[in-house]
C-alpha cells in the first residue's frame, strides 16, 4: 500500500493508480464499473482504501479465466470486488414493480418553490425530482432549479428549446387539477453526455422560492469530498426524492468510472431493520434522478442520476457540475444556501408586468402573515398572468368538499360544471388573451380566486363588499362581459347562465356563498313551480 508515512495511505499515488488501471479492468468480460473506497471485508467496511471493481455476476475464483480474473491488489493496493455497476437513469417509476405506494410520486404544490419535489416538462410523461435551488451569483434573487438533463429532456420530448421550454412542479401544466400554475419556468440549458447529466430551470419572474429541501430543511452550501472521506466507511449523506423520499446512505466508492460516465459518487443505502433475507433495499429509486447529496452539514455534496440493481445510487460531485454549468452553459451559478439562526429567506425572481391589487384584498394580504408569505406578489401589486393562487393547494379533501357542497343546489351544480367543462378556456383567456387579461387583474378577478381559496380552509374569511370602491357584483359583472366577448359560443352560453343563478357574493363566508346558491336554487324551484 503506498504511504506517505508509516500509517498514513498516500491517496494521490493511490488515485493514479487507478487511473491508469480503470482502462484494462473495464476492457475484462463483465465489469461494469471501477471506483476508489473502503475496502469491505465480511460484509462490513473497513479502514483499508481499495480499488472497487464492479462486476455482473460474482464467481468463485476457480471459475474465472486466468486473463479475467481481479488481482487481489494492483500496484499495492488491494482491490476489492462487489456485485452492481449496471446502472439505471432514475426515470419515471414503472407500473406493478414493487408495492405502489411505495413507488407513488409526490404529487405536493411546493410554493414558495422548494427542493425535493416532482418536476416534469411541459408535455411529458416522464417525471423526476428538483434537487435544489441555485442562485445567480450576480443577483441572488433569480433563483434556478437543478435536476437532470434526462429529467428535462425525457425520451417523450423530441426537442428543448432554451429559454422556451416549460417545466412545472408537480406537473407540467398550466392548470393542474388544483388550480394552480404548475409551471415554475424554462428550460436554460444542460446537456447528458459521458462527463454530466445536469440541467437548469430558470424560474418565472415574480416566482417565490427558497434556499431549502423537504424533509432535510435549509441548505448551508456546498462539500466537495475529499479523498480521506471518500475512502472512509463512514461518510453519510441523504436525498429526497419525489419517489423514495428521504433515505439515508454512505459513501462506498469516488471517481467512480464506467465505459459511459466517469467521476461519480458511490452511494449504499443504510440497511433497513426490516429487510428480509431477497428484500433489496434501494437509496433511490425511478423518479428520484435529480434529487441532491446533502450531508450531515446539510452541504449539498453531489447530484444524483442513476441506481444499479444492488439498491445503490450513483451521483455527479457538485462541484464538477458546477464548474459544467459555468464552462457550457457560461451561468454563474451558486447553490443557494440560508444561513442558520433566521428565518429562511423567501426569494422573489424580479422582473415581469405586474398590475394593481384591489386595494380591499392587499388590506387582506397585509393583515393575513400566511397570505404575505405566500402571495404573488407585494400586496398590492401581482404578476400579471398568474391568475391562481400559489400557496399550497386546499387539501383533497377540501376539495372534495366543496364539489359536495355545490352538487347539493341546482345553481352549484351550474357553477361546477362551468368550471368542470371549460376550464382549458376560461384559462387560456385569463393567462394568454392580453385583451381579458388585463380586466381579468385589474377588475379583481385573480384576486377573488386567491381568497375563494383560501376561505376553504380559513371558514371566517369573507368576500369584501367593493373591489376598487366598486360593488362587488358590478366588478363580476364587468368580468362577465369580457370574457364572455372573446369565449367560444358554449362557453358564452354557459357563462350566461351561471351568472343568472350567482347571487349577491359581497361580504359572504364560503358557508354564505353555500347557502345563497341553496337560496336561489330553491326560488327559482318555486317560480317554475307557480309558472306551471
Amino acid at each position: 500500500m503506498p504511504e506517505t508515512e508509516p500509517g498514513r495511505p498516500d491517496y494521490e499515488a493511490i488515485e493514479r493508480i487507478k487511473q491508469d488501471a480503470t482502462p484494462r479492468l473495464l476492457a475484462v468480460p463483465g465489469v461494469t464499473a471501477v471506483a476508489l473506497g473502503a475496502k469491505v471485508v465480511a460484509g462490513r467496511p473497513t479502514d483499508t482504501p481499495s480499488i472497487k471493481v464492479f462486476v455482473r455476476d460474482k464467481r468463485p475464483a476457480a471459475k474465472v479465466p486466468p486473463d479475467e480474473l481481479i488481482p487481489a491488489d494492483i500496484d499495492g493496493v488491494p482491490t476489492d470486488v462487489e456485485t452492481g455497476g449496471d446502472l439505471t437513469p432514475l426515470a419515471a417509476p414503472p407500473t406493478g414493480v414493487l408495492n405502489a405506494t411505495r413507488l407513488a410520486l409526490d404529487s405536493k404544490t411546493y410554493r414558495p418553490v422548494i427542493g425535493g419535489g416532482t418536476l416534469t416538462t411541459a408535455g411529458s410523461s416522464a417525471s423526476g425530482t428538483l434537487g435544489c435551488l441555485l442562485w445567480d451569483a450576480a443577483n441572488p434573487h433569480v433563483g434556478y432549479a437543478l435536476t437532470n438533463q434526462h429529467v428535462a429532456h425525457p425520451p417523450d420530448i423530441r426537442t428543448m428549446e432554451k429559454d422556451r421550454t416549460e417545466i412545472g412542479q408537480p406537473d407540467g401544466d398550466r392548470l393542474s387539477k388544483n388550480c394552480c400554475n404548475d409551471i415554475i419556468g424554462v428550460w436554460a440549458g444542460g446537456d447528458k453526455n459521458a462527463d454530466r447529466d445536469e440541467a437548469v430551470v430558470r424560474l418565472s419572474p415574480g416566482m417565490k422560492w427558497k434556499a431549502e429541501i423537504a424533509g432535510i430543511g435549509r441548505v448551508a452550501g456546498i462539500h466537495e469530498l475529499t479523498r480521506e472521506e471518500g475512502n472512509s466507511k463512514s461518510y453519510q449523506v441523504r436525498k429526497r426524492g419525489a419517489v423514495t423520499r428521504l433515505t439515508g446512505g454512505f459513501i462506498t466508492g469516488f471517481t467512480a468510472t464506467t465505459n459511459e460516465i466517469q467521476n461519480m459518487i458511490i452511494i449504499t443505502p443504510n440497511p433497513h431493520p426490516n429487510a428480509g433475507p431477497r428484500d433489496t433495499t434501494f437509496f433511490a429509486y425511478d423518479g428520484d434522478s435529480g434529487s441532491v447529496l446533502v450531508n450531515d452539514a446539510n452541504e449539498v455534496v453531489g447530484l444524483l442520476h442513476h441506481k444499479d440493481g444492488g439498491g445503490r445510487g450513483w451521483a455527479t460531485p457538485i462541484t464538477h457540475v458546477l464548474a459544467r454549468l459555468a464552462e457550457h452553459e457560461k451561468l454563474d451559478l451558486q447553490v443557494a444556501t440560508s444561513p442558520p439562526g433566521v428565518p429562511i429567506q423567501v426569494h422573489t425572481v424580479p422582473g415581469g408586468p405586474t398590475v394593481a391589487v384591489p386595494h380591499e384584498v392587499a388590506q387582506q394580504v397585509a393583515a393575513d402573515p400566511a397570505m404575505r408569505s405566500t402571495f404573488q406578489g407585494s400586496g398590492d401589486r401581482a404578476p400579471l398572468g398568474r391568475p391562481w393562487f400559489t400557496d399550497v393547494p386546499p387539501p383533497a379533501d377540501a376539495l372534495a368538499h366543496v364539489r359536495a357542497d355545490l352538487d347539493g343546489s341546482s345553481a352549484g351544480r351550474l357553477l361546477g360544471a362551468l368550471w368542470a367543462t371549460h376550464r382549458t378556456e376560461l384559462t387560456r383567456l385569463v393567462t394568454s388573451d392580453r385583451r381579458v387579461m388585463i380586466v381579468w387583474h385589474r377588475g379583481g378577478g385573480a384576486a377573488l380566486v386567491q381568497l375563494l381559496l383560501r376561505m376553504l380552509t380559513h371558514t371566517d374569511r369573507t368576500l369584501p363588499e367593493t373591489l376598487n370602491g366598486e360593488p362587488l357584483m358590478t366588478c363580476l359583472d364587468r368580468l362577465h362581459s369580457r370574457l364572455a366577448q372573446y369565449a367560444s359560443p358554449a362557453l358564452r352560453t354557459d357563462l350566461d347562465r351561471a351568472r343568472a343563478v350567482l347571487p349577491d357574493l359581497a361580504g359572504l363566508s364560503y358557508q354564505g356563498i353555500v347557502d345563497a346558491l341553496a337560496d336561489v336554487s330553491q326560488r327559482n324551484a318555486d317560480q317554475q313551480g307557480a309558472d306551471q
